[in-house]
Order: C-alpha cells, then structure tokens, then sequence
C-alpha cells in the first residue's frame, strides 16, 4: 500500500530506538532536526513550559510533555525518505517520520544550449547515418520527463535502470551528477547492498537518484545475478524492506531512479547482470561517445565556469521537459512510461558476453574439437551434458563449473541457446524428459 496522508502535523517526535538524539523538532527551515533529551527539556522550558513541579502536581510541565511526545508522537522510522516530503506518514501501521524533503529545482523558462550541445554531443555520434543516437537522445529525455514527473508528484512509478556505457572521460559521469540535481539532490551509493556485499541499505532511503559509477564490480556470475535480482526488485516493487545498522527493520515506499556509469570495453559490460527475457524491459542501454565539451574546461577556472552555465541551464532544460516535451507515440509504455532501449552495439557486445554464449562456446571445445572431420551431432538431457562438460576427463571442467552454478543452469542456457542458435539448438520431449540436440558448428573456410 503506498503511503497515506500525513497525519495531523506535531512540532516533536520521540524515536524510541534512537541513541542519543532521539527527539525530532521543526527547525526554521521547515525540516526537523534530532536533538537529545537535554536540548528539547531546554527547548520546552524556552517556549515557557515549567520544569518545577507544583505541590499538588506529579510532574512539571517540562516533564509532562516529555511524556506526551514520547507516548503519542513515537515513531518507528525518522530520517528523509526518496521521493517524499518533510511530514508524518503512517506506513503499514507504523508511523513514519520524514525529516527532510529534497530540494526540486524550480522549472523556467529559459535557454539550455549547453546542456542541449553536452547531452547531443555524448549521445549522438558523428555518423549518425540510421538515426540510432538520435532515438538515443529521445528515450533519454523521455526517461528523465517520466522520473520528474514523479517526483514532484510524489507518486511512484515503475523507471528503467539507466545504463550509460562510453569512453574514460567522456560526461557520462557528469551528466549522472547532474541527474542527481534534477531529481531532487540527493544520492547514494547502492552497489555494496546489490551486489550482497552487505544486508544493511537505510542510506538507500535517503535519495532518489541510486547511482553506480566505475565501481570495483565483481565479474564473478553469482553476483552478476544477485545484482540483476536486486535491480528488477527496486524497478518493479513499490515496497522495499529498510535495513538500519543495529536496528529492526521495516516496509517503506521509496521513490527511486538507479543510473549505471561503465566504460565501454568488455570487461567493464561484465559487471553488468546477464540481459535474460526478466531483465530486458528494465534496462536502458545507452552508448556515449566521447566529443568535446560545449566549453573550454582545461583549467580550474574553465571548469569552473562550465559547471556554473550547467547548472544554470537546469531550470530551463527541467521546464522543457516538464511543459514542452513529448514523449514520442512509438516510444511511449503503459507501464514505464516510456519503452526500454537497448544501443544495438552494447546489446551485441552483451550478447558475445552472456553465460549461455560461453556454454557454446565450452560445448565446442568438449563436444566438438578442432581436428575432428564431419562430427557428429550431441543429444541427451542437459544434466548429461553438465556431466559431460565438468567430469574429469574435460578439459573444460573448470570452467564448466563455474559457469553452471546453480542445478537448474545447465538446462536454462540451452533454453536461451535454442532461441539465439535455432540452426545449432534444437529440442525434443520424450516421457517427461527434455532431450536436446546439439549441431556441431559450421566449418570454418579453412576447413573446408
């Protein structure tokens, strides 16, 4: 369930599991602040509470607010919360205090060419003979439209992974920066608790934009996958369990975006989760090219200079999106807003580096050797052919097993194979077993 209205509005809140600071009052700037039990006692008595108690009372006036707030107004979680407001909200039957809201830049109407030659020159290729960076550019416009609608809305909806692959040094990483301004400011780092690295992800909670940037990824397949596991839960999932350091968890209702930043070399796609059917639609794929900056940026003052016009071309670039824009009819999706898009050169460098491409590659070598004339064909269930493949006599056993990690793989990669191969791939049903049939591949004109 999303979150409710906010509950009648309080001055103070008690946070029973908090240590030390665990009252939360309204500052001046509309926010609230966590102050010990001292500092809120002085606060009370400055706001013209007694702390003495009279001869027929049991408690001062100090001492029977203390009371009050801490039995009426505990909360169970404060701290900000993505994509919602400073407030109190009940979430589930628990009561939710969001201490800070994010800070929206105000949408004008203005120029934005520098943020408009930044964003073409990244996207957009010199050569751009089949128009695929200038779909490219839409679909970016278009997912950014659909995310700050949201946002200021305080509404969720479903937002692709944003994947930005490029050259060092390209902007891709400046333009993920200036995301974080667009979405409200906040960001956070969520590549330990995607990957498994950790349990704990309260900090998550505190921003909008999730964002991953030339991480120390694994190109190990189990956290591959793990991490593809936790990217479609934030995409699709309105709730997300918090886990805080030391404390119970719970169910909130965050608002995200994740953005991706990678080179675009192949051992940099590998961190990336395998691209099966499952994740397909929740990616955006985009490519960057490496171009010059709208404006001199090769000294400290330069940069400066260029960062200053950047954002100062915000406030128009967020009013075009928001008030002139259109996402294109072709592009549009009932569910996300608008459609995935998959650059086709990352998506065939993806290809080449998916699991079931390397089972074919490992089925070559065992099944098929160089050197054997007119093999034959391979048929069997695909345990025979894990079997085949890490029994001690392969010599691609080593490999084998660390590609087929879980009992189901094996048979999961042909399924996959027989989609991308049909010519190589093909399968039977035979008294409730799979049987697969497994081509040898084309000789090469070498060999013929």
């Amino acid at each position: 369930m999303p979150l409710s209205a906010a509950l009648p509005s309080h001055e103070a809140y008690y946070d029973p599991a908090g240590s030390g600071k665990c009252f939360f009052v309204r500052n001046k700037r509309n926010s609230f602040i966590a102050v010990s039990g001292a500092d809120y006692r002085r606060m009370l008595k400055g706001a013209g509470l007694s702390h003495e108690t009279g001869d027929d009372e049991a408690l001062s006036e100090v001492d029977s607010m203390i009371n009050t707030i801490q039995t009426d107004n505990d909360v169970d979680y404060a701290g900000p919360l993505a994509g919602h407001p400073c407030g109190s909200y009940d979430v589930e039957g628990k009561r939710v205090l969001v201490t800070v809201g994010a800070k929206h830049i105000d949408p004008m109407p203005g120029s934005w060419l520098c943020l408009e030659q930044l964003f073409r020159g990244l996207l957009i290729p010199l050569d751009d003979v089949e128009s695929v960076g200038e779909s490219q550019l839409w679909t970016f416009y278009s997912w950014l439209k659909v995310a700050l609608v949201s946002f200021r809305a305080n509404k969720r909806r479903p937002g692709q992974v944003m994947v930005i692959a490029g050259p060092p040094a390209c902007g891709k990483s400046l333009v993920q920066n200036l995301i974080t301004k667009m979405f409200g400011n906040r960001s956070a780092k969520p590549y330990q608790f995607l990957s498994g690295a950790t349990q704990f992800n309260s900090d998550l909670f505190h921003a909008e934009h999730l964002m991953i940037e030339d991480e120390t990824a694994s190109f190990d397949l189990r956290v591959r996958r793990a991490l593809g596991a936790n990217l479609k839960g934030l995409v699709v999932n309105d709730s997300q369990r918090c886990h805080p350091k030391g404390r119970e968890g719970l169910t909130l209702f965050p608002i995200w975006r994740v953005s991706i930043t990678l080179n675009d070399e192949a051992e940099s796609l590998m961190v990336l989760p395998p691209l099966d059917e499952s994740l397909q639609d929740k990616l955006m794929l985009f490519r960057a090219y490496k171009r010059e900056m709208p404006m001199p940026t090769e000294t400290l003052e330069e940069w400066g200079a260029f960062s200053d016009q950047l954002i100062a071309d915000l406030p128009g670039f967020i009013y075009y999106l928001l008030h002139t824009w259109q996402i294109p009819t072709d592009m549009t999706d009932s569910r996300y807003g608008v459609t995935h898009f998959h650059h086709p050169d990352l998506l065939a460098m993806m290809n080449v580096l998916s699991p079931e491409t390397k089972l074919l590659e490992l089925i070559d070598v065992r099944l098929f050797p160089p050197g054997v004339i007119d093999p034959d064909f391979w048929e069997g269930r695909a345990a025979q052919l894990e079997t085949e493949l890490t029994g001690p006599n392969s010599s691609v056993s080593y490999e084998a097993r660390k590609l087929l990690i879980f009992n189901s793989a094996c048979g999961q990669y042909l399924g996959r194979l027989l989609h991308l191969h049909p010519h190589r791939i093909s399968k039977r049903i035979s008294e409730g077993y799979v049987y697969w049939k497994i081509q040898p591949p084309a000789p090469t004109p070498a060999a013929v």
